[in-house]
């Protein structure tokens, strides 16, 4: 009886020994599963900040590429506006080829020979120019100013220098000057450039100024 009853308790030791020992396994299992669990999701989770700080430095980068392309264009624009507007002036001021120092237009003094209003062949291209200027620029007005040397009373020299001024007014009405665009005057010997009495200094008073007027 007593064996029996030893027996039995050893039984029933053994079984709860098991169950104990099957229990504490479970409960580690259940822990590390549980750890598992949570690395995965804590590991899941970084994944994820890492892609959305990703996503949000790619978009950041885009957002300046876009921004700099922007700016690129508009610096572009700019400069073609200023280029634009610059040539335009260029091409709609009149004044600036009247300034062209290597121009036709540059030179506005035709000279002659002693006591004669004829014009030279070689003043024609100068008129021709100053003729072409008005008639492309019709708001334009030049004065014809005729000049003399000092030899010869004041009368026939202010006779001669409005003969002179004259025939450049009748040559550039010819080559389609409008009437309203041009004016004549003669000055005589009055308005000498070189003081000298020498052939040369005659020679430069001698002659026939085109004068625009604003």
């Amino acid at each position: 009886m007593i064996v029996r009853t030893v027996l039995a308790l050893a039984v029933f030791c053994a079984v709860l020994g098991c169950s104990n020992k099957t229990k504490s396994v479970a409960d580690i299992e259940q822990r590390e599963l549980f750890d598992n669990s949570d690395r995965g999701s804590f590991e899941q989770s970084s994944e994820s900040s890492d892609e959305a700080l990703q996503r949000q430095q790619e978009e950041l980068k885009a957002e300046l590429e876009r921004e700099e392309q922007r700016l690129l264009e508009e610096q572009q624009r700019t400069s073609s506006l200023d280029s634009s507007d610059e040539a335009g002036n260029s091409v709609t001021d009149p004044k600036s080829k009247l300034n062209e120092p290597d121009g036709l237009l540059a030179q506005r003094s035709i000279y002659y020979m002693f006591d004669s209003f004829e014009i030279q062949p070689e003043y024609k291209p100068i008129l021709e120019a100053h003729s072409k200027f008005l008639v492309d620029n019709p708001s334009f007005r030049v004065r014809i100013e005729g000049n003399c040397d000092d030899r010869g009373s004041r009368e026939y020299n202010l006779a001669l220098g409005q003969s002179r001024a004259e025939q450049i007014r009748k040559s550039m009405l010819l080559l389609g000057v409008s009437v309203e665009q041009i004016e004549v005057v003669s000055f005589g010997a009055e308005r000498p450039v070189a003081y000298g009495f020498d052939e040369g200094s005659r020679a430069k008073n001698r002659r026939s100024d085109l004068v625009y007027i604003d």
